[in-house]
C-alpha cells in the first residue's frame, strides 16, 4: 500500500495531502514529541513544513506552509525506537499498513528513529509554527 493510500485511509490523513498538495516525506521535520503509555493512547507531534526552492539572503531554502501535525494512535501494538533525543529532526517518515495495523516508521537526521505500530491512528493539523 502506497503512503497516498495509507494516508487517505486515516482520519485526518486527505487534509494534511490538501495542507502540502502532496503526501509528505517529513524531510528535515522536527519532531517535538512522542508520547506513549501503557493501556493508553499516544500520539507524535511534528513540526513540519514545504522546502521551497527559493533561497534567502543568507543562502537558506525558504520554508513555507508551517504545521503542526499530531498523529494520535489507538491501540499501540508495536514500539521500536533508537537514539532517543526528542530533538530529533526526521530524515523520512511512511505510513503504511501492515498486518492491519497503521505503521509509522522514520529515519532521523538527528535524534530518536525508529517504528511505531497502531491499531488505529487519526491526524489533526495546527497551521503555523509551534508555541
Amino acid at each position: 500500500m502506497t503512503m497516498n493510500t495509507a494516508l487517505c485511509d486515516i482520519p485526518g490523513g486527505q487534509e494534511l495531502i490538501d495542507w502540502f498538495g502532496y503526501a509528505p516525506r517529513f524531510h528535515d521535520a522536527y519532531l517535538l514529541e512522542v508520547n506513549l503509555a501503557s493501556n493508553a493512547p499516544g500520539s507524535l507531534r511534528i513540526h513540519a513544513f514545504r522546502m521551497t526552492e527559493e533561497v534567502d539572503d543568507k543562502g537558506y531554502y525558504v520554508l513555507d506552509k508551517h504545521v503542526v501535525v499530531t498523529i494520535a494512535l489507538e491501540t499501540v501494538t508495536h514500539i521500536n525506537l533508537s537514539d532517543f533525543n526528542l530533538q530529533g529532526i526526521i530524515s523520512e517518515l511512511s505510513i503504511s499498513t501492515v498486518e492491519g495495523d497503521i505503521q509509522l516508521a522514520w529515519t532521523g537526521s538527528y535524534g530518536v528513529e525508529g517504528s511505531i505500530r497502531a491499531k488505529q491512528a487519526r491526524i489533526s493539523l495546527q497551521p503555523g509554527k509551534p508555541a
